[in-house]
């Protein structure tokens, strides 16, 4: 009995002596020889969905019935601009740390790159397997509690905290992502989290915004959220 272990990369160039037992083992996304990462299918636009930071409404017409915006977390205001801090592109890997809905991870994908998206709770973990499934595209779902769940992923190009706080921002940093936004609903909290982030290589910007959705018939507020955004970026790569 002889036993060949080779990478993907190697295998073609391989003097293989007549096997007759071939294993090829995978699990998500795989990585290239470049470090890129690449998702495996062109991302797919349903029913003529066109758009970014969409609202909960295309996500349900898209085919994702059990798709539901909560929290200052998920406005598509906040998604719009951790989507646009983060920038993920075709050969990114992406941590989606507290999916919830889901919008976020699908998003990313719709961009071209790998998503991870993790979450303790199985009925978000639920919702954003049928998001991603109702938009084409592939993100591979990690059900667990962070920080601890996040020893055994890959290395993140890009990182969004959804929830967590403190200790998961530490341990974000830890892996050394080029960037990473997360938000606080109160000044403490944004503070505390701007602390986690800063003086570790990385610098640090906190915005303040506010979504007012307003009814077009009647010009009255119907929903308002506010919510501090922070985004980091590494040092050595900031611009």
């Amino acid at each position: 009995e002889r036993v060949t272990v080779l990478t993907s990369d190697k295998a073609a160039d391989h003097a293989w002596r007549d096997p007759n037992v071939v294993i090829v083992i995978g699990s998500g996304p795989e990585t290239t020889t470049a470090g890129a990462w690449i998702a495996g299918r062109q991302p797919a636009y349903p029913q003529g969905i066109r758009g970014w930071a969409l609202p909960a409404d295309a996500y349900r017409a898209a085919g994702a019935e059990r798709m539901q915006e909560s929290g200052e977390g998920e406005f598509p205001g906040l998604r719009a601009a951790q989507l646009a801090r983060l920038g993920p592109r075709t050969g990114d890997l992406v941590w989606d740390i507290g999916s919830g809905s889901g919008a976020l991870a699908v998003e990313a994908a719709r961009f071209g790159a790998a998503v991870l998206a993790v979450d303790a709770d199985p009925a978000a973990c639920a919702r954003t397997e049928a998001a991603a499934r109702a938009f084409g595209v592939p993100v591979q779902i990690v059900c667990g509690r962070a920080p601890h769940i996040l020893e055994r992923l890959p290395e993140p190009d890009v990182v969004r905290i959804g929830g967590g706080g403190v200790p998961v921002a530490r341990a974000v940093v830890d892996r050394r992502p080029e960037r990473i936004v997360t938000h606080a609903s109160t000044r403490d909290e944004a503070e505390a989290l701007g602390a986690a982030l800063t003086g570790n290589g990385y610098t640090v910007e906190c915005s303040l915004l506010q979504s007012v959705d307003l009814d077009t018939e009647v010009w009255t507020e119907r929903e308002r959220s506010v919510v501090f955004l922070l985004s980091a970026c590494r040092s050595d790569l900031a611009p």
